[in-house]
């Protein structure tokens, strides 16, 4: 592990009162040498009893660092016309364009490279859905001033979004409802930051804490 160099770093956060104060310790670790990080795109653990469902979106260049929401939609297909958005953690049931305001998954000033969905944030139970179910991801942009309803139409116009996975009829397992290729992304970097959470008691001014080695 030739020239490296690892530095630790501290954040300290201001606090009043007896409450602990926190504060994040970040240990950055780097190379001269890039390295390959490969993680799966789409990542299929459980069944249809405890199934949870995690994916990488890759942004296209064209629209790095522009304004934008992720969306996650799921519909039945019993019900073609309902449609559901994940809004963090909560479905919630789009009935109208009224409901559309706060109805994305994630929003960011600036569209990464990569943004990372967790579908369920819990293992969920579908066995009483099976063969229904479609899981949808997009995103759209906006100004930031604008609402979501903005972006959300802006992903419909520019039919920016994709099925990502559906529930098949037994016996089709969930990791056979994935709509693309099973492929893994990877990443090059030569800098890791690991954070650590710490609380150290005060009483009353500022958190104090060592330097970590």
């Amino acid at each position: 592990m030739k020239n490296l160099i690892q530095q630790t770093s501290l954040i300290i956060v201001l606090s009043s009162g007896s409450t602990s104060g926190w504060a994040n310790i970040t240990e950055t670790t780097e190379s001269g040498a890039p390295t390959t990080y490969c993680v799966s795109q789409t990542l299929i653990r459980g069944g249809y009893e405890n199934l949870v469902i995690d994916h990488n979106m890759i942004v296209p260049a064209i629209d790095h660092a522009k304004v934008g929401d992720i969306f996650v939609g799921a519909r039945l297909k019993s019900q073609p016309d309902a449609l559901w958005l994940l809004s963090g953690i909560t479905w919630r049931k789009i009935e109208s364009s009224s409901d559309l305001p706060n109805s994305q998954y994630q929003h960011y000033d600036e569209l990464p490279l990569v943004a990372p969905i967790s579908i369920f944030n819990s293992p969920m139970d579908l066995r009483a859905n099976i063969g229904d179910i479609e899981i949808w991801v997009g995103y759209g942009l906006r100004s930031v001033t604008e609402p979501a309803e903005v972006s959300f139409n802006e992903m419909a116009n520019s039919a920016r979004y994709e099925l990502l996975w559906e529930s098949l009829p037994l016996p089709y397992l969930p990791l056979n409802g994935i709509h693309s290729p099973l492929a893994n992304i990877c990443l090059e970097t030569t800098k890791v930051m690991k954070i650590i959470k710490t609380a150290t008691p005060n009483t009353g001014g500022s958190t104090v804490l060592d330097d970590a080695q």
